[in-house]
């Protein structure tokens, strides 16, 4: 035998909307509050970048050159799309 469901046992639309617009507003939070650390990282990469072909790009770890190398194929695909 199927049980039947009431309407008192599924989530109320208005219940679904308040959590979706909370954990938006959380995440909206936390963007703006890891965004200047995003912003320092991303100047890093760039001073990084512009050490390409000069001696001072040697002296970078080759995980730091694998990191600035990804930043820059990201931004080359941003420019092309």
């Amino acid at each position: 035998m199927t049980e039947q469901r009431t309407q008192d046992q599924r989530p109320r639309p208005d219940l679904l909307a308040a959590i979706h617009a909370d954990q938006t507003r959380r995440q909206q939070a936390a963007d703006e509050a890891a965004a200047p650390e995003r912003e320092r990282f991303t100047a890093g990469l760039a001073r990084d970048a512009a050490l390409f072909g000069t001696p001072g790009w040697s002296r970078l770890s080759e995980a730091r050159q694998a990191r600035v190398a990804r930043y820059e194929a990201e931004r080359a695909e941003q420019g092309a799309a």
